[in-house]
């Protein structure tokens, strides 16, 4: 087990100034928001992903936009966010987000896959598996399961690989944020579906091996599995090597600002697949890794610097990632999970339009990220 020094948590200051709301007031807001960018085929507009400024097919955003309008129906009853996700729903069952029936069309950029790794998939099965449930919809269970299923995962290892939309098997998904997301994003099935769920707790398992941090705590980029088992899985299987490659790129990368600078920008992406896994899975064993890796590796030593290190890399949501770790392992107050809600509405949120879209080159992905609060408790928040 990792450990670092810790130091007290500190918190962002919040702006007096603005209009209080709730958080599910602010959710609808920006559901309704949201019907009004919706197209014919339930689809919405797609965004580039982030600082990568890639095309992306419409799957990502009409996944968020899925599962916040389904979790506003779910609080507001009102037939209008119940069809808006339904057709969102229907759109990602159809043969353009799933050409082949295999894995989703998530992006389009020149000499990369097309699925976008495993996170171009987490999305889709969270959206989906959000959807079953509040729509009573078991075919959308269904095809998240499906899709879930089709990518193959090493026991050893404790990864999964990629799975292009054409079916084909690719090498291991080497990004861990990417590994993480995607078995966050599957915890929403696990209730319903054993198989998933024993998948999952082996993944839990394997976490820790897989996990590597600089001397301050800050999580490194790519996954870093034991040599021996990155090298017995490429004698395996030669599309592998890369693993190799992982360990070396490593050591190398220790000493590069820029790495690190993506290090920190992605850090709260980790804590938000790890609280999802948290919140959906009920067993000892995975809550006891899980909280390991948050107190006495991530929260303590570096809450506020992967928020305040003013890095264009990352999640859209890093505040609303951080408040979610705090609330999903009850480490922080109510004040606290408040305050880092509001470091992301204070700079990203537009009161004129009611969606999260200021301060970024690609606001419809980052406006659709606000289904990252479903998982929050409702409480007040100020806006503007």
């Amino acid at each position: 087990m990792l450990s670092v020094v810790s130091r007290q948590m500190s918190e962002p200051e919040s702006d007096a100034e603005g209009e209080t709301i709730t958080l599910h007031e602010l959710l609808e807001r920006s559901a309704r928001a949201a019907l009004d960018l919706q197209r014919e085929d339930g689809s919405f507009p797609p965004g580039r992903n982030g600082v990568y400024d890639e095309p992306e097919t419409p799957v990502r955003t009409t996944s968020h936009w899925l599962t916040t309008l389904s979790k506003v129906y779910e609080i507001t009853g009102d037939e209008v966010f119940a069809e808006a996700a339904n057709d969102a729903a229907d759109y990602l069952l159809s043969d353009e987000a799933r050409p082949h029936g295999y894995t989703f069309h998530s992006r389009n950029a020149e000499g990369k896959d097309k699925c976008d790794g495993l996170v171009g998939q987490a999305t889709p099965i969270r959206g989906l598996a959000w959807a079953g449930s509040v729509l009573n919809r078991p075919e959308l269970l269904e095809a998240a399961k499906d899709v879930f299923s089709l990518h193959p995962f090493d026991t050893r290892l404790g990864l999964w690989q990629r799975v292009e939309i054409d079916g084909v098997e690719l090498s291991f998904d080497r990004t861990l944020n990417h590994q993480i997301l995607f078995a966050g994003a599957a915890a929403h099935l696990a209730s319903e579906y054993r198989s998933v769920e024993k998948v999952i707790k082996c993944f839990v398992r394997r976490l820790g091996s897989n996990v590597e941090t600089r001397s301050d705590g800050i999580i490194r980029h790519y996954v870093r599995p034991p040599l021996l088992k990155s090298v017995q899985a490429a004698i395996s299987n030669s599309s592998h090597w890369k693993l190799i490659a992982n360990d070396l790129l490593s050591r190398l990368y220790t000493y590069s600002y820029k790495r690190r600078e993506k290090e920190i920008g992605y850090h709260p992406a980790n804590l938000l697949g790890i609280s999802h896994i948290q919140l959906n899975l009920d067993s000892i064993d995975v809550q006891k890794s899980n909280r390991e890796l948050i107190t006495d590796i991530i929260l303590p030593n570096n809450i506020s610097k992967v928020y305040i290190g003013d890095t264009h890399y990352g999640g859209m949501t890093p505040g609303i990632d951080i408040a979610l770790s705090l609330h999903s392992f009850r480490i922080g107050g109510s004040d606290e999970v408040r305050q880092w809600i509001e470091t992301d509405l204070e700079t990203k949120y537009d009161t004129n339009s009611g969606l999260l879209s200021r301060a970024t080159g690609d606001p419809a992905f980052q406006a659709a990220t606000i289904s990252y609060a479903v998982d929050l408790p409702n409480q007040e928040v100020k806006v503007g």
